[in-house]
């Protein structure tokens, strides 16, 4: 069984934040990864939180830039960057994972993390899709290393030898080419205890 989570990576102030979570009613630990950047952890649905719509309202309110990360069972993981709520870049770590459909006439049909459909009797790309380091790089603070982003968005970070990284490896290594902290925007609501992060926000529904 592999690791699985849904956050989001929020730019701005901590109330104008606090706020836009209470007017949408989402449960959420707030955390900061550094200066005016924040881990948003938002409590699941059966399993889920859907970090997409969540991280499109928060940099409509905030009009700031805002990045949804969703990471599934180790072996993906998609990312899209928000600005003033409009999705402009998605990306996907593997676009040869994918997963099986029926359309509703129940024809079968494969469908990758970045929403790509294929029949059923086509091979997938394998590798990363939008793997853009400059989409990123306004999500960090400082001055940027955009080949070492780059290689993240990628994969080939070497990492303790290992031929290839686990999905949430690889969301570890992009944050830390942003200059943030790493451990919030891995950890999902449900494994959070009160006291896992002393700055951390809880913001009820």
């Amino acid at each position: 069984m592999g690791t699985s989570y849904q956050t989001v990576l929020a730019v701005g102030g901590l109330t104008p934040l606090r706020d836009a979570l209470r007017e949408a009613r989402w449960e959420a630990y707030v955390v900061p990864v550094a200066e005016q950047r924040w881990a948003v952890l938002p409590r699941e649905t059966d399993g889920y939180a859907d970090v997409h719509t969540l991280a499109g309202f928060l940099s409509l309110r905030s009009r700031r830039p805002a990045a949804s990360f969703d990471v599934f069972d180790s072996d993906v993981m998609s990312a899209s960057v928000f600005v003033a709520g409009e999705a402009v870049h998605d990306y996907v770590s593997d676009r040869s994972v994918v997963d099986v459909f029926f359309d509703d006439d129940g024809t079968e049909y494969l469908a990758g993390f970045d929403g790509t459909r294929y029949a059923v009797d086509e091979t997938p790309p394998g590798g990363p899709g939008g793997a853009d380091p400059e989409a990123f790089a306004p999500l960090g603070v400082g001055p940027v290393d955009r080949a070492q982003l780059g290689a993240a968005l990628r994969g080939d970070v070497p990492l303790d030898g290992a031929p290839r990284l686990f999905a949430q490896q690889q969301h570890r290594a992009i944050v830390v080419a942003l200059n943030l902290d790493p451990t919030p925007l891995g950890r999902a609501f449900r494994h959070v205890d009160r006291g896992d992060f002393a700055t951390g926000l809880h913001v009820p529904a």
